[in-house]
Order: structure tokens, then C-alpha cells, then sequence
């Protein structure tokens, strides 16, 4: 299910849903969500089996019996929020701190489609127990293509050197996403990448836009999404997906991911009834307070449904 369909049933909760999906295309359209009760989840991920899958027999004998062992998965439960509160002394100054409160939550949790977009992509649980783990945790080395042994350079021009090295690309590319078995999938990237893209594969570029009115854009009419900034201090934002990985000697690298979200299969992130909540606002202490939060936890249920194309780097 959706981001909204996970929402709790009261208006401030659906209305402040629909202004976080609009700052995250991924959170709006492709990210899938399945409900489970408990403090922890279980889920099936797939088996192991004696034999590989489907024989042939010839008429009046039987198949040879293939034993499956079936394999589950945890996952646990992660907090995503925060809590908005302003001192009611405001009141006494004149100001309607019920009109107040509503305009700061929809200014704040419109950081939330930013906050999520950062933690699918980047979180990491060993390095903080308290995230769920996004796809750079999540991707293995047998899922990953090396654009270039030290980085592919992007080389714009029209001569045969450029356009032969803008074809090697393309190629890494249509294999990345060949890789990622699934039928929801999604390319995330940043702007300098998509923008490249743009420019060398234009008539294979197509725009639509969402319910929303945002354009997005299709590589041979897979999304193709710019994951975009995340607040990383008060009134300063960063790429999500920056230049800074290391693929042999070059250290400017970035990272193109293909995951293919699917309900309690492929990526899924688990979560519970009333998974995103707005809580009724209330008086604690001289301040009025509202927390707004999502439940939830990454599942690679099938390690198919993610690739990644490593070593894009900046001249």
C-alpha cells in the first residue's frame, strides 16, 4: 500500500500526509508499505530447495520430490517524526495559536518527504540503531557494475570519442536496471546525473506529471527520480546522493540505485495500522505540542529486487 493508505483515519493526519507526498515523488508513487501488528515483524522472504525449480518427467513417472525449506525475515520498528511545539505565551501577544500551530506543522512536516528520502537511501542502522536501513546498506557487491575501473567521467560533445563514451554508459545502465528483477521499478540518482542523462538520451527521456502537477521523468519508462536535498543543518541542505564514494582511485564518485518497491516483496518497508500518525496537539508545561511520526522498517525480501551502478564521477 501507499503512504497515504497507511495514514490514520483523522483529517489533520490525511491532510499533513498529502503535504509531506508532495516533497517526495518516491513517497507519493512508488514506495510500498504492508501493515503488521507487534513490536517486531516477520515475513516471508523465500526458501531453499534441494533442487532447482521446475522438471521434466516423462508420462507415467513421477516428478523427483525437491524439498523447500522456507526462510523468513525481521523487521523491527523505527520512529520518523518530530514534534512541533510553540510557548503559549504567543497567545497573550495576540496570536490564534491553533491557526499557528497548523501553518509551523505544515511547514515542518513538508521537510518530511526530504527527511525519508534521505533515510531510504541512507540509512544505517549499525551506524545508529535507532534508522532503518536504506538501499546504500541494504545493496550487496554481487548486485553492483563498476561504471569504470577508477569512475566514469561524464563527457559531454558530439564527437566519436564522446558519443562512444556516452553509449558505454547508457549500456551500464539498461544492465543495472536488467539486474533489478521486479515489476515496480524505480531509478533514483541526483540532479547532475539525471541531467546528463537528459542530455545525451533525450529520445529516450519522457515527462509526465503527477497528481501533484510535478513533472517526472521516464528513462525508456522506468522513473527515473532525482532524489534531491536533505536538510543536514538549520536553513542548509545537501545532495542526498553526493560525489563522495570511492571507486578505485577516484574519490568523487556517485552512485545510480535501481529498486523495485513491491508489497511484502521486492523492497518493502513494514509497518503497522496507523502507521503515520499526526497526534492530537496538547498542552505540556507553557507550550503547545504536536508530534507527527511514521512507523516503519525497511524488508529486502527478494536481494534481486535492488542493483546499484557504482563509480559516476565529476571531472
Amino acid at each position: 500500500m501507499k503512504f497515504s493508505q497507511l495514514a490514520a483515519g483523522d483529517d489533520l493526519t490525511r491532510r499533513m500526509a498529502q503535504e509531506a507526498i508532495k516533497k517526495s515523488v518516491l513517497l507519493s508513487d512508488y514506495v510500498e508499505f504492508f501493515k503488521k501488528p507487534g513490536s517486531s515483524v516477520t515475513v516471508r522472504s523465500g526458501s531453499t530447495a534441494t533442487a532447482i525449480d521446475g522438471q521434466s518427467r516423462a508420462l507415467g513417472s513421477d516428478y523427483a520430490k525437491n524439498t523447500v525449506t522456507p526462510s523468513y525475515l525481521t523487521a523491527g520498528r523505527k520512529m520518523l517524526g518530530d514534534t512541533v511545539r510553540i510557548d503559549m505565551a504567543f497567545e497573550k501577544m495576540g496570536y490564534d495559536l491553533s491557526s499557528e500551530m497548523t501553518s509551523q506543522l505544515t511547514r515542518r512536516i513538508r521537510e518530511f518527504g526530504y527527511l525519508f528520502n534521505y533515510a531510504i537511501v541512507k540509512g544505517n542502522s549499525a551506524s545508529s540503531p535507532i534508522q532503518f536501513d536504506g538501499i546504500a546498506k541494504l545493496i550487496t557487491a554481487a548486485r553492483t557494475i563498476t561504471a569504470a575501473e577508477n569512475g566514469y567521467t561524464l563527457v559531454y560533445g558530439n564527437d566519436n570519442a564522446a558519443k562512444k563514451s556516452q553509449q558505454e554508459l547508457l549500456s551500464k545502465i539498461d544492465e543495472v536496471v536488467a539486474m533489478c528483477e521486479g515489476t515496480n521499478r524505480v531509478i533514483i540518482t541526483n540532479a547532475k546525473i539525471l541531467s546528463f542523462l537528459n542530455t545525451i538520451a533525450r529520445d529516450q527521456m519522457i515527462v509526465q506529471r503527477n497528481e501533484f502537477g510535478i513533472p517526472v521523468t521516464f528513462y525508456n519508462l522506468i522513473p527515473l527520480i532525482n532524489i534531491g536535498d536533505y536538510q543536514s543543518a538549520p536553513n542548509t541542505y545537501s545532495p542526498i546522493i553526493n560525489f563522495d564514494e570511492t571507486v578505485g582511485t577516484a574519490t568523487n564518485c556517485a552512485s545510480i540505485y535501481v529498486v523495485s518497491f513491491e508489497e511484502e516483496d521486492g523492497l518493502s518497508l513494514a509497518s503497522c495500522e496507523g502507521g503515520f500518525t499526526v497526534y492530537p496537539v496538547q498542552k505540556v508545561g507553557n507550550f503547545l505540542e504536536c508530534t507527527y511520526e511514521l512507523i516503519t522498517d525497511t524488508s529486502l525480501i527478494r536481494p534481486s529486487a535492488l542493483s546499484k551502478l557504482a563509480g559516476i564521477k565529476m571531472t
